[in-house]
């Protein structure tokens, strides 16, 4: 596996979304023209999460209001509110399947939802601090969770167990990716740093400098080869 020892901008899946407006409304951009497609009502609080389908067909949605919301992307109407976390929710995700989907928030817990249950399914609690990012591996029987306790936990989707945590970074952990292949996780902080996990053994395995501030943003090239790290 070859790892550009480079960095740049990325905007990983959601090149439609304009997720870190302050506002309280979701904005529905158009990818090329950067022209306002659709205003998206109903949040009460900064939006700081989205996350398109699989299908493309909904996104959801995570707020400083303490819901998730999911939209549907035909009548571009809100379709249910999801109240678990009492704190902000600063990140919500699909799994690759489409129907689950996993938060995470300042309760320092993740959870785990299915898009017809208003409750939710599974509770991933031991983080010390804020759930700051979430991920789902490819198969959709693991969530990997960064936290502002500087660890990143991985969790067992079907009974809720903590497999692993990687302990490494000397800051908040803010974002977080899987390799296609489901073998290696990589993590970004507010030190700078992207480090590379093997999953299996719960080693590190690379650290890649270059960043001087928080790597907000990470996502591998859909060969794997290649990993994009941005600020």
């Amino acid at each position: 596996m070859y790892f550009k020892n480079s960095y740049f901008w990325t905007i990983l899946d959601l090149s439609l979304i304009d997720k870190e407006s302050d506002d309280v409304l979701e904005r529905i951009m158009d990818e090329k023209t950067a022209s306002e497609l659709k205003i998206l009502y109903g949040h009460s609080g900064p939006v700081y999460g989205a996350s398109f389908s699989p299908d493309r067909n909904y996104l959801l949605s995570s707020s400083e209001d303490g819901t998730v919301r999911l939209w549907s992307l035909q009548t571009f109407t809100c379709l249910v509110g999801y109240k678990g976390h009492n704190y902000p929710v600063w990140d919500t995700q699909f799994s690759p399947y489409g129907y689950y989907f996993v938060s995470g928030g300042h309760d320092r817990v993740a959870r785990l939802w299915a898009t017809d249950h208003y409750q939710p399914l599974r509770i991933f609690a031991g983080h010390l601090a804020d759930v700051n990012c979430t991920r789902f591996h490819p198969n959709s029987n693991y969530v990997a969770t960064g936290s502002a306790d500087r660890t990143v936990r991985l969790w067992d989707v079907l009974n809720g167990n903590c497999v692993r945590i990687f302990t490494g970074h000397k800051g908040p952990i803010h974002s977080l990716t899987f390799s296609p292949n489901g073998r290696f996780l990589a993590t970004g902080a507010t030190d700078g740093r992207v480090l590379l996990w093997d999953i299996g053994h719960g080693l590190m395995v690379g650290e890649l400098k270059g960043h001087t501030d928080t790597v907000c943003s990470l996502r591998f090239s859909r060969d794997g080869e290649i990993l994009a790290s941005g600020k």
